[in-house]
Order: C-alpha cells, then sequence, then structure tokens
C-alpha cells in the first residue's frame, strides 16, 4: 500500500518555494492492523508512545523510536472504536468494542495472552468513544442510542445515565478539566450538549442544524470535540474545539454559553465571531477550511503546547490551525489562520499528536496502515522532508542470500505483508541497498537464526527487535553495530538472555527489555560499556542487585521497574542531570530517597512506588520544576506531607498513598482539583482539615479533630449530609436519581408514620393502666 502526502503552507512564500513544498513526500507507515485502523492516542508521559485500534479487533502499541509494533492486543471480534488511558496511569488502557469497555494493565503482558482487569457493559448500543477524567475517577462513554454512561471506575459501577440531551446517535464525549462534574458530548443531530453528570441534567443545547455557513450539503452534524488540557486553558482560555459535518470547525468559549440562558443557534461567520473572542470562531472553507464532513479535531501537544489545533475530514486533507490567531480578537488577517495544509490519499478517521521533536502527528485514515508525520517547526524544514526520495538499488547480494531463511520474497526490503513474522527495513544507499532494521514477532517454534544469516548483516544492522517469540533461541553472536536493541516476551524456553550477552552491545543507545528474564549479578554487568545509552528500560526481568555506583551521563530514560533490585538509592543516580524519566517501581529497594534527587532539574516522571523506601520527602524535590508524575505510594515515607508541592505548578500526577505519613494534610481544595491524580489513602495518621477541604473529594483519609489528630470516625453532621447525597448516586441503568430519591422518601415517609402510630398507641396502653390504678386507689378509699 503506498500513501502519499502534499505538504502546503498558507503563510506568505514565494511561488518557487511554495511549489516545492507542494512536492510529494511519503510518510513512514506503522503496520500492525489486518483491517481498517479506528483510532489512535498517544502517551502524555512517554513521547513517542502511540497506541492504535481498528476493526480487526485489536489494539497496536508502537513506539516512534522503533519501526514495528511492540505489543499487539486481541480485544475481541468486533471493531475496536476508541481508547483512552488512565489519566496518570498510562499503563492502564481502556478500550471500547461493540456496547463493551475493557481495562487492560500493558505490563501483564505474558506470552501474547491478554485478560481485561474489567469489563464494563453498560452500554445498549455500540460505543462510538470512551474518555477518562483528570482524576482517573470516571469514565464516559457515548453510543449509538444517543445516551452517555458515567461509570465510576473506584466503585465499578454505573454512576449516571445522561439521556434525553440527544435525538440520534451521540458520537463523541469530553470531560471538562476545569469543571470536574461536567461533560460534553456532541451528536449527529447536530447538537452539543453541556451536562451536569452529577445530577444527571444538561445545562446548555448549542443546536448547529439551522446553520447554513457550510459548505457542503452534509448536514452540521457534530462527529468530533476537543477540549484543553488544563495547561493549555491559560493560553487558550476554556474553549472547545467541534468538528461537523458540514465542513466547518467551531471554536466555542464554554463559559460564554454557559452565562447565556437557553438553547442557542450554532449560526455564525468567520468574520463576525472573531471580533468577539468571548462567542465563537468558526473555520470554514472561507479561511482555507475542509471543502467535505470534518472528522476528528485535536489540540497539540508539542513543542507550545496547545498553540495549534489540528483537524481531519473527509476532504482528505489534514488543517494545522494557529489557535492563537483564531482567538485574538484584534487579528482581522484571516490568511493567517491557517497554518498548514497536508493532502492525503485517503478520508482521515482519527488523528492525535505527541510531544516527539519529529513524527508528532499521527493519522488513521481508511486504510490498515498508520501514518505518522513529521511537522517539526511547521516551515521550510520541510523541504529536508519532502527531498528524500526512496532508492531504487536493489539489495545487497550478500545480504540477499543471508536473508533467505527469513523470507522468500524476491525484494526482502518490502516485505510488510500480513502473513510475515519478520520485518525488514533497509537503507537508500547506492549501488546496493543494505538491511538496517529487523524485527521478528509472534514466531513460529520453527525460526531459528544461525550465524551466517546475521554475520552478513553485522555492518550495517543498527535495530533489531524481538516481539512475543518465547521458543527462539537468542542469536549466539549480535552485531557490535547495533544501536536499538529489544525483547519483549520472548526467550523463555531458553532461560533468557544473560547480562555478559547484553554487555557485549557496547554502541548501543536504546536497550529495550520487558518480560524477558535477564541473569546477571547486578545491572553493572549489563550497562558496563555501553558508554552511549541514552534510554534504558528492563522491566519485570527478575534483575537482582543494587543500583550501580555510577552510570553513563547520556541517560534521559531509566525504567527498571518490577525487578528485585535491593539496597539504598545511590546518589550516583542524582548525576544524571540530562534524566527526565525515572522508574525504579516495584522492586525491594530501601533507605531513604536521597535529598539530592533535586539536581536532577529535567526530571519529568519520576516512580518509586512499591519498594522499601523510609525517611521524609526530601525538601529539594521542590526543585523538580518539570516534574509532571511523582509516585511514592506503597513504601515506608513517615513525617508530614511536605506543603511545597503545591507549589509545584508542573505537578499533575501524586500518589503518596499506603505510607506512614501523618499529621495535617497541608493542601487546598483547588490544588487537589488541579491534578489529574491524586491519592493519599492507606496512611492511618494522616487527616485532613474539614474547614479547609470537603469531604466530597474522597480522599480516604479521616477529618482532624481539633488537636491535628485523625477521628476515628466521621461527624455525625457529615454522615447526615452523605445519607441526604446518596440519592445523586446510584447504579441504577436508567442513570435518575429522582426515581430513587422519591422511593426513599417515601420509604422514609411510612416508616415515620408506623414509629408514630406504635408511639402513640404505647402512650395510650400506659394512660389506660395509670387510670384503672388510680381508679383502684379511690375504690379502696370509698369503702
Amino acid at each position: 500500500f503506498v500513501s502519499q502526502a502534499i505538504i502546503r503552507t498558507e503563510t506568505e512564500h514565494s511561488p518557487e518555494i511554495t511549489t516545492q513544498l507542494m512536492a510529494m513526500a511519503e510518510p513512514r507507515k506503522l503496520r500492525g492492523h489486518k483491517a481498517t485502523a479506528t483510532c489512535c492516542i498517544s502517551s502524555r508521559d512517554r513521547p513517542g508512545l502511540v497506541v492504535t485500534s481498528g476493526e480487526d479487533g485489536c489494539v497496536c502499541w508502537f513506539d516512534l523510536r522503533c519501526k514495528d509494533v511492540q505489543f499487539t492486543i486481541d480485544v475481541g471480534t468486533e471493531p475496536v472504536s476508541s481508547l483512552c488511558f488512565k489519566t496518570g496511569k498510562e499503563d492502564i488502557l481502556y478500550a471500547s468494542h461493540g456496547n463493551e469497555i475493557k481495562s487492560f494493565d500493558v505490563p501483564m503482558l505474558s506470552a501474547g495472552s491478554w485478560k481485561p482487569l474489567e469489563s464494563y457493559s453498560y452500554n445498549k448500543d455500540e460505543v462510538n468513544q470512551v474518555v477518562c477524567n483528570g482524576r482517573s475517577s470516571f469514565l464516559a462513554s457515548a453510543d449509538d442510542s444517543g445516551d452517555v454512561k458515567i461509570i465510576d471506575v473506584g466503585q465499578k459501577c454505573l454512576y449516571k445515565t445522561l439521556r434525553a440531551g440527544h435525538t440520534s446517535i451521540c458520537s463523541s464525549v469530553q470531560f471538562i478539566p476545569w469543571r470536574p462534574w461536567e461533560v460534553i458530548t456532541g451528536g449527529l443531530d447536530a447538537k452539543l450538549v453541556l451536562w451536569d453528570f452529577s445530577k444527571g441534567r444538561s445545562q446548555k443545547i448549542i443546536d448547529f442544524s439551522s446553520d447554513n455557513s457550510g459548505q457542503c450539503l452534509n448536514p452540521a452534524f457534530v462527529h468530533s470535540i476537543a477540549v484543553p488540557e488544563m495547561d493549555m486553558v491559560g493560553k487558550l482560555d476554556k474553549i472547545c474545539a467541534v468538528a461537523r459535518g458540514d465542513g466547518i470547525v467551531d471554536l466555542i468559549n464554554i463559559e460564554s454559553e454557559l452565562s447565556r440562558k437557553g438553547a442557542s443557534k450554532g449560526g455564525g461567520s468567520s468574520s463576525s465571531s472573531r471580533n468577539n473572542v468571548a462567542k465563537r470562531v468558526c473555520l470554514d472553507y472561507s479561511v482555507g477550511g475542509h471543502k467535505a464532513a470534518v472528522s476528528c479535531v485535536a489540540f497539540s501537544q508539542f513543542q507550545e503546547k496547545g498553540r495549534f489545533l489540528i483537524s481531519g475530514g473527509n476532504d482528505k486533507t489534514v488543517k494545522i490551525w494557529d489557535c492563537v490567531r483564531c482567538l485574538d480578537s484584534d487579528n482581522n488577517d484571516n490568511r493567517d489562520l491557517l497554518h498548514l495544509n497536508i493532502d492525503l490519499s485517503k478520508k482521515v478517521n482519527w488523528l492525535c499528536t505527541n510531544q516527539s521533536d519529529s513524527e508528532n502527528l499521527v493519522v488513521c485514515d481508511t486504510s490498515r496502515v498508520v501514518k505518522p508525520q513529521s511537522q517539526p517547526l511547521f516551515h521550510l524544514f520541510f523541504l529536508l522532508l519532502i527531498a528524500t526520495v526512496s532508492s531504487s538499488s536493489p539489495l545487497d547480494p550478500k545480504q540477499l542470500k543471508a536473508l533467505k531463511i527469513l523470507t522468500a520474497t524476491k525484494d526482502p526490503c518490502n516485505n510488510h505483508t500480513n502473513h510475515s513474522s519478520t520485518t525488514i527495513t533497509c537503507d537508500d544507499a547506492s549501488p546496493f541497498r543494505r538491511v538496517t532494521s529487523l524485527s521478528f514477532a509472534s514466531c513460529s517454534s520453527s525460526l531459528s537464526l544461525p550465524s551466517k544469516t546475521l554475520k552478513p548483516l553485522s555492518t550495517s544492522l543498527l535495530s533489531l527487535s524481538f516481539l512475543n517469540c518465547p521458543s527462539l533461541s537468542p542469536p549466539k553472536h549480535l552485531p557490535i553495530s547495533l544501536r536499538s536493541f529489544s525483547a519483549v516476551s520472548s526467550f523463555h524456553s531458553h532461560h533468557g538472555l544473560s547480562g555478559v550477552y547484553l554487555a557485549r552491545l557496547v554502541n548501543l543507545t536504546h536497550l529495550s527489555i520487558f518480560s524477558v528474564p535477564v541473569s546477571a549479578s547486578g545491572l553493572y554487568v549489563v550497562l558496563g560499556n555501553m558508554r552511549n545509552i541514552t534510554s534504558l528500560t528492563i522491566s519485570s526481568a527478575n534483575l537482582p542487585g543494587k543500583i550501580p555506583k555510577a552510570f553513563h551521563s547520556n541517560l534521559t530514560y531509566i525504567d527498571l521497574s518490577n525487578n528485585i533490585l535491593t539496597g539504598p538509592l545511590r546518589p550516583s543516580i542524582t548525576l544524571l542531570t540530562d534524566l527526565k524519566s525515572l522508574n525504579l517501581s516495584r522492586n525491594s529497594l530501601s533507605g531513604e530517597i536521597p535529598n539530592k534527587i533535586g539536581d536532577l532539574t529535567l526530571l519529568k516522571n519520576l516512580s518509586l512506588a512499591s519498594n522499601r523506601f523510609s525517611g521524609p520527602v526530601p525538601s529539594s524535590v521542590s526543585s523538580l520544576s518539570q516534574l509532571t508524575h511523582l509516585d511514592l505510594s506503597g513504601n515506608r515515607l513517615n513525617g508530614v506531607v511536605p506543603s511545597f508541592f503545591s507549589g509545584m505548578k508542573s505537578l499533575r500526577h501524586l500518589n503518596l498513598a499506603d505510607n506512614s505519613f501523618h499529621g495535617v494534610l497541608p493542601f487546598n481544595e483547588s490544588f487537589i482539583k488541579n491534578l489529574e491524580f491524586f491519592q493519599v489513602r492507606g496512611n492511618s495518621g494522616l487527616c485532613y482539615n474539614n474547614t479547609v477541604l470537603s469531604w466530597k473529594l474522597n480522599l480516604g483519609i479521616a477529618p482532624c479533630d481539633k488537636y491535628g489528630l485523625p477521628l476515628s470516625s466521621p461527624p455525625q453532621k457529615q454522615k447526615e449530609e452523605e445519607e441526604e447525597e446518596e440519592d445523586d448516586y446510584d447504579d441504577d441503568d436508567d442513570g435518575d436519581g429522582d426515581g430513587d430519591g422519591d422511593k426513599k422518601e417515601e420509604k422514609h415517609g411510612s416508616t415515620n408514620k408506623v414509629v408514630l402510630g406504635v408511639a402513640i398507641a404505647l402512650s395510650s396502653l400506659v394512660f389506660f393502666i395509670v387510670f384503672l390504678i388510680l381508679l383502684a386507689k379511690w375504690s379502696l378509699l370509698l369503702k
């Protein structure tokens, strides 16, 4: 399958440059699905990680640093329509297929066998989109019946059903980050609905059906909605982007709409709406917009997050819009709104962006191939991409002969059929092409790699990967030219890999070992001579030993999770000043967290969960200004919870659960609500000030008494309030709390009547007995 892209800019370039930019370029293709790709999402914590779904019922896990699929999950026989990560814990993935939503724990991969953690079947019709809220407490799923189900993930039950908002298919749903109890939905009834899901009621309905501003004849169906993340709101304001079936992309100020009473009409022009940024911006064909239905929209994750809005449509184009200029009420130049146009060969189903410096736009079209696009700076750097022309030179004869054992095709460099477990990538050298990458997936038990196969490749092979090859023997001799080596769920029947074996790969920059036993006395045996290593993953490998006394300074990514490492976290790791991600969770590390951890000023992700660390949280953690994810759960940390966390502006995920913290939680409600994930359960000495924090936050700790100590049980007033609120929280499929509430009120009313009747009867009986006694005494006196 060949797909070509024409890349154009709509900014002021000379005719010569524009002609060059319209040259043909072939985007890289990610192969893994056997049918049309339906959805794609990208990781916020791990740049370059992309997960896709398809009509083949599978989910594919890609690392853009590698060519081939990393994992494949068989979700079911029906098409997978939507995907989302669990916010703050991206090892948990939610996938919808049919009317069911399944959750998967990715690290639990075992030899190609996937079992869902949970399965939710509350939707009556096919689910079109599933999303997770910022605190990972709720899922929202929109289906073909027009209903939206709100699922309580913690309680594993249905929380509410939002109905009567849409009269046709509900195609899209999003949580509103700055309004934690509200969602926004769109449907094929051309309506946009804002909901308060705690009450199960709609707050605002915007109807686009009467808008005639679109160029195409299709109705103004709402196909997709995008809402900016909290760290984008300062730049974009509290808006949402709407992809419409008539070719229009709308930017709508949510707060402005909520302040206007009654239902709204969706009309408006691109010029008039921009004169008032508080209302709407309409991006239509007059400003270079789509000429057919817009299928999806997304805000950019790369560089200046949220600066660009990306839309894809049935006109086989992807549009890059400059949001800042679109929302600038002083901007009257329509030509500046569309920053870039990309012409594709097929209609766009879905797209997503990621934080990579290149290949930061991923597109799912109507083929089974997913195409990452490189959008480095959106200007003349595209010339470098477009100037790349595929070579038609033949493969080196010696390498061709060596590869006959792996493939019978005449051109192994184009061996991309779904029936092959081997993927081969070649360079464009002349006069002969050479193999640069080999990837094996789901290997047959008969496959072997003799030395005579790899030896002719040793001068050019840069990347070698194995996925789900448990019966395969590791190659006896690996080319030392390798820059990347990956093994996932492989070599099990041959006891995995030895540390000495891996140590020979002295030129590696990327090493990734997952669910493969590594026999070594310690990590230092593996890393000893890898002076160029930048990314290190050895996870679920039963790796013993201690943290090395020294690391090579180029490391930017370390994942040593789920091993049997022991001893302290040595200060040597704090010398890695370029480190951006450190995951040492699920080991047996002990001692105190080194105070110099604050020297890792570029660190964005730090996970030390499920170890035996003790002592207080070092004060130097406050110096980690770029830290977004911090997980210290499941340790023996003590002391008070530091108040400096509330001053860490980038922090989005904070997990302090299951430790020995004590005292009063020093955070206010606004800080906790701004976090996407927050957990402090399992700290018996920790409590919260109920004059500062509401019990509704469900923190999992007790309120404090007047001495700053945890109360053994919540106050009576709080219990009464909880009982009063119970009717807002039901798992009835109707999602309507009113019915149950009326029943409860009737039940309480009937109970009160019974009690009153019993009390009156008892009082009457007592009075009658007293009367008889007095009467008897009076009779005696008369005698």
